[in-house]
């Protein structure tokens, strides 16, 4: 029984290795492709999702702080409090502190500006962000990152919360002008990246579905 166990929990570890390849791969892509600027396509889709009522802004602000250099902490201690497991409570803030960091990293790499300065300042609103960098978004990958953590641990019902909240995130960020479209998506790639490697390192353990919290 316990060679079962082990050799399942093996297989989870080398399946959240190849899904850390493929995320890593994709963050790779699209960081090729927001380094030569901004495609007309990516234009397009910032303009429509930015091009909305003002208040639209105020009532992202809340949810958008999932992806806040709070947010670890906070999603950490959900996952004690749903779980008492150390794996998603620590995993929050290894990934979800990390992320924020290592995506500042990305973007002085990548080196690309946010909209206002790809696009010109009349095609954002007064209230967006002119600092900093644009790819990747650390807001999406902190977001993303501790949905990965936790989603394992989680119901079904618990999961679709956390990532309808993560992608809310990244919308948010286009919406209210502070990144691109990509830069949402490569900070959400970058943030799953991350949460796999965390899972192929110190593994999964959840004893069976009776254990998820509802």
């Amino acid at each position: 029984m316990r060679s079962t166990v082990a050799i399942s929990s093996q297989r989870l570890r080398i399946r959240n290795a190849l899904k850390a390849g493929v995320a890593g791969a994709t963050v790779a892509t699209f960081a090729a492709v927001a380094s030569r600027g901004t495609p007309e396509w990516e234009e397009s889709v910032f303009k429509v999702l930015h091009d909305v009522h003002r208040w639209v802004d105020h009532a992202l602000w809340a949810p958008m702080q999932f992806g806040s250099a709070w947010a670890p902490p906070a999603a950490a201690a959900a996952g004690w409090l749903l779980t008492k497991s150390w794996r998603p409570t620590v995993g929050s803030l290894v990934v979800g502190w990390g992320g924020w960091w290592l995506a500042k990293g990305v973007k002085g790499f990548v080196d690309r500006g946010r909209p206002f300065e790809e696009l010109g300042l009349d095609a954002v609103r007064s209230s967006a962000i002119t600092e900093g960098l644009g790819f990747v978004s650390g807001h999406a990958t902190v977001a993303f990152g501790c949905a990965a953590v936790l989603s394992p641990y989680l119901s079904l019902r618990w999961r679709v919360f956390v990532y309808t909240l993560a992608v809310v995130v990244g919308l948010s960020r286009v919406v209210v002008g502070a990144h691109l479209p990509l830069d949402a998506i490569g900070g959400a790639a970058f943030g799953l990246f991350l949460a796999y490697l965390w899972h192929a390192a110190v593994g999964v353990k959840v004893s069976s579905d009776s254990d998820l919290p509802r």
